[in-house]
């Protein structure tokens, strides 16, 4: 079991994070708005076509990975090898690991969006990549139940 102070201490940095990778959602949304008029991309329509069903469909694996990753960074057994240091429990950086790499596998979704609106010039690519990377960083949100589930 760890300790409150070390659960708190743990959650307010996750979501510090946390509302840091939401906030960059919006800056790729400013940025992609104010930089695409003043780009020309050279590549034909087919080409961006093909590229948007391939970015579409690897944002469908990636955030179907980082639910997949997740689970797998939780189910890992600590390494026993050696004898127990002192210092803080791997507990907590065990599921912080499992959070900062569910929500950047998320956050990749939004930055997929942001290149293809940046090559296609369709606004719609961009928004929908970034709610659906908006969507998973809220599903993958850091929960103190859940660090505390984890950490028994």
């Amino acid at each position: 079991m760890i300790a409150e102070q070390e659960a708190d201490r743990t959650m307010a940095v996750l979501k510090i994070i946390w509302m840091a990778m939401l906030g960059s959602l919006a800056v790729y949304g400013i940025v992609g708005r104010l930089v695409a008029p003043n780009l020309t991309s050279t590549l034909g329509a087919e080409t961006v076509r093909m590229l948007r069903i391939a970015l579409y469909a690897l944002g469908f694996v990636t955030v179907n990975a980082a639910v997949y990753m997740r689970r797998l960074i939780l189910g890992a057994k600590g390494s026993s090898a050696g004898p127990v240091q002192a210092g803080p429990s791997p507990l907590p950086q065990k599921y912080s690991s499992a959070v900062i790499v569910s929500l950047a596998m998320s956050e990749s979704v939004g930055i997929y969006g942001l290149v293809l609106f940046l090559l296609g010039k369709n606004a719609r690519d961009l928004y929908l990549l970034l709610g659906i990377s908006g969507a998973a960083l809220f599903y993958f949100r850091p929960r103190k139940e859940e660090l505390l589930q984890h950490c028994r």
